[in-house]
């Protein structure tokens, strides 16, 4: 778990089309991204319902985060 959340804190390249958006991840891949938590959670759980999501927003570029 500690790779997946220093892979994310880095801000990878393939995160940069989801700013903006909430995204579900199994892993290190994106299965659904949307305007939404909800949206997203219930999209990624249709498609899979048997694994371990997790669920983040995607600042914009202009945002700050402390």
């Amino acid at each position: 778990m500690r790779s997946k959340l220093k892979w994310f804190a880095t801000f990878p390249k393939e995160l940069e089309d989801f700013r903006g958006k909430h995204i579900a991840m199994i892993g290190r891949k994106v299965v659904a991204s949307g305007d939404s938590a909800k949206e997203v959670f219930e999209k990624a759980r249709k498609d899979y319902p048997e694994k371990m999501l997790v669920l983040a927003f995607i600042p914009r570029k202009e945002a700050l985060v402390l």
